[in-house]
């Protein structure tokens, strides 16, 4: 008998395919070379039941490969039979009792620009909550990109009752046979109202580099997990560490219009004022920074994908003014606004 540990948890799979009752989803799985599409050994999951799917790979021991470290690679077909993408992760079969390796599968789905409804986008099953690596392969899937150009992806992931939470997004600019995904780390949270559900069942919500002021709007633009009764709530959160060790939760007390379809009143986390970035994407010498507010004297940076400041200036007017881009290669850059109160404000930049 063969014991498996799984050492490398840097795995998502993805595929086309909306979800619906007793939905089986085709697909295929290898190990260490590939075979090609569509002849690698087949598995099956219904109804999102990945785990299992999962297990019955590791338990399959006519099926296994020898003692030691191996890479076991997985793909699917969408509803139009066409393969996607492989992911993979790496197992360590060693001699003792079969034991599946303890992998938590996170689903969610992704979709470029125009939202196709949810369970009607690109899935995605995420080991371990590690998005990072789920984006790098939707990347590395050159034949999957959208048209050339700057674009938005979206992604939502779903709770343990099967509830789709808020899209989070994110700017990619794809150019021939290559895309330029910014240097992001995408980190795991959950969120829930008043009573605590225990610590990952609660409704999933995802924070691009931290950003969880983005997640907040997200949240208001509805996702509010029911039943809630209408009135004053708490919106509590909490967020998953590098470890996989989730943090304290904290909270807010939020007003809930039930009448309202995906709306709720959250307290703004930043500055009040309306700042906008503009034109964005950029093609010209210059942006402009506009505010529906005074930013007199606020400090202004670009900072590039790298993380390195390319640009520090004075704001010399008090609600709109044009920054210089010269000598800026094309890519995706962060518009910081610092203002005197030491609160700073972060805008997306494509430059072109």
């Amino acid at each position: 008998m063969r014991r498996l540990k799984q050492i490398t948890t840097a795995a998502a799979f993805a595929w086309a395919g909306a979800l619906c009752a007793q939905q089986v989803s085709n697909a295929e799985y290898f190990w260490d070379t590939d075979p090609g599409a569509g002849n690698g050994i087949g598995m099956v999951a219904q109804d999102g039941a990945y785990d299992q799917a999962m297990e019955t790979i590791f338990m399959g021991t006519a099926t296994l490969p020898g003692l030691g470290a191996h890479t076991l690679g997985i793909r699917v077909q969408d509803q139009n039979n066409t393969w996607g993408p492989t992911f993979t992760t790496v197992v360590v079969i060693e001699p003792s009792v079969v034991t599946a390796p303890e992998i938590s599968v996170t689903q969610a789905e992704y979709f470029w620009d125009a939202d196709p409804g949810e369970g009607n986008g690109t899935t995605m099953l995420a080991f371990d909550g590690d998005y990072n690596a789920a984006l790098e392969a939707i990347s590395a899937d050159i034949a999957s990109l959208p048209a050339t150009g700057v674009h938005v992806l979206h992604v939502r992931s779903r709770d343990a009752n099967a509830t789709w939470s808020a899209p989070f997004s994110i700017v990619v600019e794809v150019f021939p046979g290559a895309v330029s995904f910014p240097q992001i780390r995408v980190q795991a949270a959950e969120y829930y109202v008043n009573i605590d559900p225990g610590m990952g069942n609660a409704t999933p919500m995802l924070a691009i580099d931290g950003e969880f002021n983005a997640a907040w709007e997200a949240i208001k633009g509805g996702g509010i997990p029911a039943p809630v009764m209408a009135g004053p709530n708490v919106l509590w959160m909490r967020a998953k560490d590098v470890n996989d060790t989730w943090g304290p939760s904290f909270g807010i007390v939020v007003n809930i219009d039930t009448t309202i379809t995906g709306t709720v009143d959250v307290p703004e986390l930043t500055h009040a004022d309306d700042v906008t970035v503009f034109p964005n994407p950029v093609h010209g010498d210059h942006f402009t920074i506009a505010s529906t507010g005074s930013l007199s004297n606020a400090m202004v940076l670009v900072v590039d994908a790298g993380g390195r400041t390319i640009l520090r200036m004075r704001m010399n007017a008090a609600r709109e003014m044009r920054v210089p881009l010269s000598d800026l290669a094309p890519g995706i850059y962060q518009v910081g606004i610092v203002q005197d109160a030491g609160a700073t404000l972060w805008r997306r930049l494509v430059v072109q």
